[in-house]
């Protein structure tokens, strides 16, 4: 998956860009958009708009629009899966 980065001094402009861009993106049908996240600057007033960009596979751009996409996030630890129960039983037998 791909990832577009927006970055502007005036938080606004960058939110309105970013919107402008997942728009049009959205109204492509070559391509999903997924995980948009706005991260002020660290130095100055100014915000990065991150999204991640899937892009389709051309026998599901070609009008399949039945395709299921899942979007998987970095930012979320995994989940472990539990250890089975143990029982309470002698060790070693």
């Amino acid at each position: 998956m791909s990832s577009l980065r927006i970055m502007d001094s005036d938080p606004g402009k960058a939110r309105r860009t970013a919107n402008a861009v997942q728009r049009a993106l959205e109204a492509s049908g070559e391509v999903v958009v997924g995980n948009v996240s706005v991260v002020p600057n660290r130095r100055d007033s100014g915000a990065r708009v991150f999204m991640e960009v899937l892009l389709l596979e051309a026998s599901a751009a070609s009008g399949n629009d039945d395709q299921e996409v899942t979007v998987e996030r970095a930012d979320r630890p995994r989940a472990r899966r539990a250890l089975p129960r143990g029982g309470r039983g002698e060790v070693g037998a």
